[in-house]
Formats: structure tokens, C-alpha cells, sequence
């Protein structure tokens, strides 16, 4: 049985269906990449709220708009641009535009001839950073709608989960907050991670953030992400496309409480908070041993 609207429709759920529809384009866009062996390129890794929803909550998680890869190295970028650009499988067609000036943030359009378009809505980016931690390869969370597809998505090049929460952490702390960050770290909030390298993550990634992209301001403190937030700091828009009822306020909670230790800074940390120009070079050797010597 062929993709049809209804089946589209059905996997949004309470979301609307463009964003299902791309949900499902994404995957035929990963499939591609698979089938001309990109992801096997160690250097490329997914990472953001698609890697999430696709490899590690399925239909639990929120529909992320964006395809989201730590690609270091330029020709992988321009190679995965190449490969999607004007690509066609299973109906799709896919555009791409670069929209940044750094050739690392790309528009996406979709279309197909039966289901419909998606324009103006999704991106691809690349991140200039290597991960810190080894990637793992996690196979996507089935889902009925794959049953439709007529291929199999191979297991994905995965950022690892300590990191992609100190991520989630370092972005959380800058203004505004983000509702879907904070929905994803509630969601890290019942995992059981390293609390000692997750804080060790979390400083060194806002260091780059501040130092490096000149992202949100210094010193770090922990009450950044600690301190209680009323539910109208967050952006109306700033929710994403949730596939259960919005709890900003138990979510948020629920995120002070589990993340608490962020301030038992040890003295390294106190002194990489401060965000200081001549720990540059120390804080990139710690992100390439993994956060410690």
C-alpha cells in the first residue's frame, strides 16, 4: 500500500500535516544519504530534536522541522547538500538554498506530485564542532507508517545522549528559552546520565557558545538554568509542534529538580564559566578527550 494523505494525517496525530509530511520526507532524505554511504562518513552525525524523535522517543516525541548533523569537515557538507539537492525517491523531490552565508544553514523544500508540498518550513544544518563523545548507531524507533516506505532505514550515526543533553542545557540558558528545549530536557530529566560528565559537557559547550559564537553572555552561572522560570518567559512559537498537551510549568519543575547538581561546579568548571579568552586552547583539548584528561 502507497503513502496516501490519510496516512499522512493519521501520523500527525494532533500536529498538522505538514509537519508529518515532512517528518516523512526526512526520512526518505536519511535513506538517500544511507544509500550513497554518507552516514558512514565518521564524520557525520545527526544530532538536534529530529535525532531525538526519530532514533531515540518516536511518536512520543515532538516533530522537529529541521535536519540537524555535526559535519565538520566542508566536503561532507557539500557532499550531503549534493546528494539531497534536487533528489528524487519514493515521490519526493527535494531543494535546497543556502540561507546563511556560511554554506552550513540550508533551506529544505519538499514536494510530492500526490501528497503536497512543504516550503518555508524546514532547514538543514551543519554544526562546525566535532561531538565530544563517540557517536552511537541507533536504529529509528519503528513507527506504522514505515510499513509504508518500501525500504528499511539502516541504524543512524547518533549524537550520544550525555551530549546531546548538554547541548540542549547550553541552549536553554540563552534568552529567550525555548519551550521545545525545555520539553526535550524534561524528557532527559528521566534518563540516567553521568551527572559528572553531563556538567562537565554543559560548561565547556557554553564556553564555545560564548567565547567561539558569541552566543549568550558571561560569566556562565548555574541559576542560568536553574532559576525558576515563569511560563510566559517562553516564547508563544517557541513550543514546536508537540504531539501531547503542553506542561510548561511540570516540565519546567521537573528540570530544576533533575539538574540541580549543575552547581557543584568543581574548580576547573568555576574557572571555564568565567569564559575567558586564554582557557580557549585547555577547553578544546578536554572536548577532544571527551570532557576530561
Amino acid at each position: 500500500m502507497a503513502l496516501t494523505k490519510a496516512l499522512i494525517q493519521r501520523h500527525a496525530g494532533k500536529a498538522g500535516y505538514a509537519v508529518a509530511l515532512l517528518d516523512v520526507a526526512q526520512d526518505h532524505a536519511l535513506y538517500l544519504l544511507q544509500s550513497v554511504q554518507l552516514l558512514d562518513r565518521p564524520g557525520i552525525v545527526l544530532k538536534g530534536g529530529t535525532s531525538l524523535r526519530k532514533c531515540r522517543l518516536g511518536s512520543t516525541g515532538r516533530f522537529s522541522t529541521d535536519l540537524d548533523f555535526a559535519a565538520p569537515d566542508e566536503t561532507d557538507v557539500l557532499d550531503v547538500c549534493a546528494a539531497i539537492d534536487g533528489a528524487r525517491i519514493g515521490g519526493f523531490s527535494f531543494s535546497l538554498k543556502e540561507s546563511s552565508g556560511s554554506g552550513r544553514i540550508w533551506s529544505l523544500d519538499v514536494a510530492h506530485a500526490d501528497l503536497g508540498n512543504v516550503t518555508g518550513l524546514a532547514r538543514l544544518e551543519f554544526a562546525r564542532r566535532r561531538p565530544s563523545r563517540p557517536a552511537v548507531l541507533l536504529a529509528p524507533i519503528a513507527l506504522p507508517i514505515h510499513a509504508k516506505y518500501g525500504f528499511t532505514l539502516a541504524p543512524i550515526p547518533v549524537i550520544a545522549e550525555v551530549e546531546a543533553c548538554a547541548e540542549k542545557l547550553a541552549r536553554y540558558r540563552r534568552t529567550p528559552p525555548l519551550a521545545r528545549d525545555l520539553y526535550d530536557l524534561a524528557w532527559f530529566a528521566t534518563r540516567p546520565i553521568d551527572d559528572t560528565l553531563l556538567r562537565r559537557l554543559w560548561v565547556l559547550k557554553v564556553y564555545c557558545d560564548v567565547v567561539e559564537d558569541g552566543r549568550g553572555g558571561k560569566p556562565l552561572a548555574p541559576s542560568d538554568v536553574l532559576a525558576k522560570r515563569d511560563v510566559n518567559d517562553f516564547p508563544a512559537a517557541s513550543i514546536g509542534v508537540l504531539t501531547q498537551a503542553a506542561d510548561l510549568a511540570g516540565w519546567e519543575a521537573k528540570v530544576r529538580a533533575r539538574f540541580a547538581f549543575l552547581a557543584r561546579l568543581d574548580a576547573d568548571e568555576a574557572r571555564f564559566a568565567l569564559c575567558n579568552a586564554h582557557d580557549h586552547d585547555e577547553v578544546l583539548r578536554l572536548l577532544a578527550a571527551g570532557g576530561f584528561d
